[in-house]
């Protein structure tokens, strides 16, 4: 019994002593594997510290401050061209001219009535404001015989009523009866000029509206704000018959632009009236700086998005209306962003990474990426507090050797 437990003992002391000389040999043969391993020669690229703005991108479209389009007024037949293409042209600017010729004629047969109403009248220029019907000749005349013949009556009143009377029954009904032929005169008279007056108001009408017409006939940019234009588009020639309303010029007022996007619902909070805002377009590398200046109180049932508009200067008139744009509307900010170049970011199955250095190995750092930004990339989580990062990682894992030089 007692050979049996020393038998035993010396076999676990020989199975000790062998498995220690076996760990031994493993732990030399790593360490040899490991003096072994060529270190990798990396370039370190700073990690960026600065503030950023958090902001919400729109697509959308330029329209011009104002756009117009100038139809004929009057038909006729063209005779001159003032603009085209291109041109710049200022409130009230003539753009074309249609043959005036019937229009002065229209006006010139419109005045000739008007002052036959006039003369009807006994005038030669219509009075300003309330006309007194007193001061009419016509009137006059018949107020001034109603006032005599009132006169006459009295005298002859007078003659009749003594003893004996002065004159016959007769002759006082005769002047009776012209006082009454006079008194009603006056009213006749005073409705006649009433009609005239009426008469010569709607020939007065007649001929402003031929004057307007005649006006008309010089097709002009809109004069009722102060703006530059310029033409779009021209749609007409000389000695081209046109109708009333038919298209002649667009023109475009665009030393300010409108930008119009749809944003989506959940940034309705967060999207407000004077947000700066960067304009992206294709025919210009730099952004162009402008404002929310208007906001969608209601978001559109079938999109779930609501509108925005834009307010940009164009004094350059970089931005064309009508072109296709993306706006960047700034929604907050954050201080202290962390950015590391794209170059630097592994991604594998999903899974985005980068490495530092730390006692000349490889440390692995699984992160959280935002938005790209000039050929960086935002690191939102998962990376801790270090001033830079290896530059194009290739084949490196957690503890690689490298080498800085």
């Amino acid at each position: 019994m007692m050979i049996s437990r020393v038998a035993h003992s010396i076999a676990l002391a020989g199975l000790f002593v062998l498995g220690c000389a076996s760990l031994e040999a493993c732990q030399k043969k790593a360490a040899h594997s490991s003096v072994q391993a060529e270190p990798q020669t990396v370039t370190l690229v700073p990690v960026e510290v600065r503030d950023v703005d958090r902001y919400v991108e729109v697509t959308g479209t330029l329209y011009g401050e104002e756009e117009v389009t100038i139809a004929a007024e009057v038909p006729g037949r063209v005779v001159a061209i003032h603009a085209d293409l291109g041109d710049a042209v200022a409130s009230g600017t003539p753009l074309a001219q249609i043959d005036r010729t019937d229009y002065e004629l229209a006006v010139q047969e419109r005045r000739a009535a008007w002052l036959a109403s006039l003369a009807k009248l006994g005038l030669t220029e219509f009075p300003s404001g309330e006309v007194d019907l007193a001061t009419l000749p016509s009137v006059a005349r018949a107020e001034a015989e109603a006032s005599n013949a009132r006169a006459r009556l009295e005298r002859a009143r007078q003659l009749h009523e003594r003893t004996p009377p002065l004159i016959s029954d007769q002759d006082y009904a005769d002047i009776q009866t012209q006082y009454d032929v006079a008194f009603t005169g006056t009213a006749v008279e005073r409705l006649s000029a009433q009609s005239l007056l009426a008469e010569a108001r709607v020939q007065a009408s007649g001929l402003r509206i031929a004057e307007q017409r005649l006006a008309d006939t010089t097709a002009a940019a809109p004069r009722e704000r102060q703006l530059t234009y310029r033409v779009a588009a021209r749609r007409v020639s000389v000695g081209e018959v046109v109708a009333e309303g038919q298209p002649l010029f667009r023109l475009v007022a665009s030393d300010r632009v409108k930008f119009r996007g749809l944003a989506p619902e959940r940034y309705t909070g967060q999207v407000l009236v004077g947000a700066r805002v960067m304009l992206f377009t294709e025919s210009s590398p730099e952004p162009f700086v402008a404002q929310v200046a208007r906001v969608s109180p209601a978001v559109d049932i079938a999109t779930r998005s609501f509108e925005v508009e834009v307010e940009a200067e164009n004094r350059d008139s970089r931005m064309k209306p009508g072109g296709f744009v993306r706006a960047r509307i700034v929604v907050g900010s954050k201080a202290g962003a962390r950015f590391v170049p794209a170059s630097a970011v592994v991604q594998f199955a999903g899974v985005q990474r980068v490495f530092s250095v730390k006692d000349g190995k490889a440390v692995e750092h699984r992160v959280t990426l935002g938005a790209a930004d000039n050929g960086r990339r935002e690191v939102l989580d998962g990376l801790p507090d270090v001033g830079s990062v290896v530059d194009q990682p290739r084949a490196m894992t957690a503890g690689t050797p490298v080498v800085v030089p």
